[in-house]
């Protein structure tokens, strides 16, 4: 019978094209342990030689996307064939050189991914390779490498389908720490190094034993430890089945003979250090011709016995001084060890757990301000400890904490003791100024102002676990148009637990509109939604604003523009109130907080007082309903006021300030004058009764005044 030489000959044509149409192969991608996740990199294998480099692109997908395309386009080099190609993350060439001792022909920020990420090839913008499942994210999965790295196994490749049989995966964080103690930024001292430039394009028959685990390295406390490896192109058997079967030894001890390659145990004991060694032997016992040969050299850790449990910080004083704090430090598990404990501020003193099987640490006389790192070790003979606690100093302040916001006007409110900023953005600042409301106690320093979205500032307080903690302030409304959320609007200020609790919530909106110059006002744990007043108040109005948490049952409450009759003496009703269903264990800290450009209005804040008692937050201005002269040579007349003017003396030509209220609080009249005496217009101010406060450098005169 003749042969169909014509077939055979397209057969041939057939496959040779195909062979050569392969031409580029993904081999490895590593996810490096240096700073910024270096050395990032691809290295791929020329297979056959490359006229035009510039047909190639590569895609990254991240967190589950779809593919979308080439995102870099290879430049229109000629490659030979047997070259490895390396692209590393734009910048990261001198981290890949010093890490793998290889300089990226290429660098783009396509290689700015992770090991749960996927990495496409296309050829002539079709998919021709990958590693990773395009549209799914890879944490957790069998190709994970995150924080380590994946090889292509010898002879695999290019597939456009992901194949995770295909590669060898270090698995994820196997590069963890893995750089020289010395930080030098070289794998000098890694058990699992990345293959670099190891990819053969055809795979060898030659017989291969891999030690999978355990690895090079101290493993935990433990008294057994599994064994796994795998062997390729060798049937490992019993009784002449296959072509051998595999010996190994610890410590080059007694032989064992092992006819699968299933995983198996050996016994271990903490503190110990062993050498595993494993062969491949022809059915007789025999070594191999060229002998294959693995082995691994590992230890065991010494056990941690000790557990260190609850933390708690105490002040030994509470003042508006700087104070000193204790901490205690729960352990058990001790009197199994001698342990080595250490403190960079206080006294350690208390129970020794070297001695005591459970018990109480004590460190001492740490400074208010001052955070504690606490360390235990263990002393290395039958203890693996290496224990570490940051603890935070706690607030020791005395109630009433009271800011009168006296700080550089201009300043950051944020910068300024003992306020602390959270989050990024437009700044709280400090304005001139004062408010004030009538029957309450006079303002004096500075006012702060912000608006719009931007950055927090909190100021904290000793732990309030039972009882109430009250906070209040004076809150103007200086404008709402910007305002975009009619629905909620934002809050502004909070009573918390945490930065990130917010558990009592006032809030501003507008109503009816942004248009308009009425908001009214929330209060609430709610994100949203929370309960309004029924009424609405104007812009530019001061409210006396009074919050409040009682821990005790965990109802959170405001007051708006409580009644004078009401100051230091018997609590009203409050304005609104609810209770929160998700209660933290303590109130310690008052935020006041920049929402949105639209959902915060243009605010002004002055008076922030916070106690345990309604008095303390409520002080009464002792001459708001008599009387009051410290300015000498005051006096008004008439008054009552039967004309347009009101006349004010003084001995002083010092400027003076003079403000006048209604029986709302509502400040009604503002002006200035330099002199020993002034007519002041009322004309039109309706008949009734109001507040008179005049202020001349620090001294103030404030009586009642009747306009009839």
């Amino acid at each position: 019978m003749k042969k169909n030489y014509f077939l055979s000959l397209l057969v041939a044509i057939i496959f040779s094209g195909l062979s050569f149409s392969q031409d580029l192969i993904i081999t490895g991608i590593i996810d490096g342990p240096l700073p910024s996740g270096y050395p990032k990199g691809i290295e791929l294998y020329a297979k056959n030689a490359i006229a035009d480099l510039s047909i190639y692109g590569l895609e990254s997908t991240t967190n589950g996307a779809a593919a979308a395309g080439v995102e870099y386009t290879f430049p229109a080099d000629a490659i030979a064939a047997g070259t490895f190609i390396y692209i590393s993350t734009t910048g990261g060439s001198a981290g890949f050189l010093q890490y793998l001792g290889v300089t990226p022909q290429y660098e783009d920020g396509v290689v700015n991914i992770n090991g749960d990420d996927t990495v496409i090839l296309y050829k002539n913008a079709v998919i021709e390779d990958s590693i990773g499942v395009i549209g799914e994210d890879g944490t957790g999965k069998d190709w994970d490498h995150l924080d380590g790295w994946a090889y292509r196994k010898d002879g695999k490749g290019p597939i456009a389908t992901f194949d995770s049989s295909e590669w060898t995966f270090s698995g994820a964080n196997a590069l963890d720490g893995c750089d020289k103690a010395d930080d030098t930024g070289t794998n000098a001292e890694c058990s699992s190094i990345f293959p670099i430039g190891t990819y053969k394009s055809v795979a060898s028959t030659a017989p291969e034993l891999t030690i999978i685990s355990p690895k090079e390295e101290e493993l935990s406390a433990r008294t057994s430890v599994d064994v796994e490896f795998s062997v390729s192109n060798f049937n490992v058997a019993a009784a002449n089945a296959g072509d051998g079967y595999v010996k190994y030894n610890i410590d080059n001890g007694a032989s064992v003979d092992l006819f699968d390659t299933n995983t198996f145990s050996i016994p271990v004991t903490p503190g110990q250090a062993y050498n595993l060694n494993m062969e491949l032997v022809d059915n007789s016992g025999n070594s191999l011709s060229p002998a294959v040969f693995k082995n691994v050299n590992f230890s065991i850790a010494y056990p941690c016995d000790l557990n260190l449990g609850a933390i708690t910080t105490t002040c030994i004083t509470s003042t508006s001084a700087t104070d000193t704090y204790d901490i205690s430090i729960a352990f058990t598990g001790g009197n199994t060890s001698t342990y080595i404990l250490a403190t960079d501020n206080g006294t350690i003193g208390g129970d020794n757990p070297s001695t005591n099987a459970t018990g109480t640490i004590l460190i001492s006389g740490v400074t208010e301000g001052t955070n504690v790192v606490f360390t235990v070790q263990g002393d290395g003979a039958n203890s693996s400890c290496d224990l570490t606690r940051n603890i935070s100093s706690p607030t020791c302040a005395a109630f009433p904490v009271v800011d009168e916001f006296n700080y550089t006007v201009g300043a950051n409110l944020a910068d300024q003791t003992p306020w602390t900023k959270v989050n990024t953005g437009d700044d709280m600042l400090i304005a001139a100024g004062n408010l004030d409301f009538t029957g309450l106690k006079a303002s004096t320093g500075n006012k702060i102002t912000f608006d719009g979205g931007g950055s927090e500032s909190y100021i904290s307080f000793a732990d309030v676990t039972s009882g109430t903690v009250y906070a209040s302030f004076l809150l103007k409304v200086t404008d709402i148009s910007a305002m975009t959320d009619v629905a909620d609007g934002g809050y502004i200020a909070s009573l918390a637990g945490s930065t990130s609790g917010y558990d009592a919530r006032f809030w501003v909106r507008p109503n009816p509109d942004a248009s308009g110059t009425t908001f009214d006002i929330g209060f609430g744990p709610e994100s949203s939604n929370p309960p309004f007043t029924s009424g609405t108040y104007n812009v530019n109005d001061v409210l006396f604003v009074v919050m409040a948490y009682n821990k005790d049952n965990n109802i959170v409450s405001t007051w708006i523009n409580p009644d004078a009759s009401s100051f230091e003496g018997t609590i009203p009703t409050a304005t609104l109130s609810s209770t929160d269903t998700s209660a933290p264990s303590s109130i310690n800290l008052f935020i006041l907080r920049q929402d949105s450009d639209g959902e915060t209005p243009f605010v002004e804040i002055d008076a922030l007082r916070i106690s345990d008692n309604w008095a303390d937050v409520t002080p009464k201005d002792a001459t708001a309903s008599v009387k009051n002269n410290t300015i000498k040579g005051f006096a008004t007349y008439p008054n009552p006021v039967t004309s347009d003017n009101v006349t004010i003396t003084s001995n002083s030509a010092e400027n003076k300030q003079v403000v006048i209220f209604n029986v709302l609080g509502k400040k009604v009249v503002s002006t200035n004058f330099t002199g020993t005496k002034s007519d002041i217009n009322v004309a039109n101010l309706a008949s009734g009764i109001y507040i008179l406060k005049v202020t001349e450098g620090t001294k103030t005169a404030t009586s009642k005044l009747i306009i009839k």
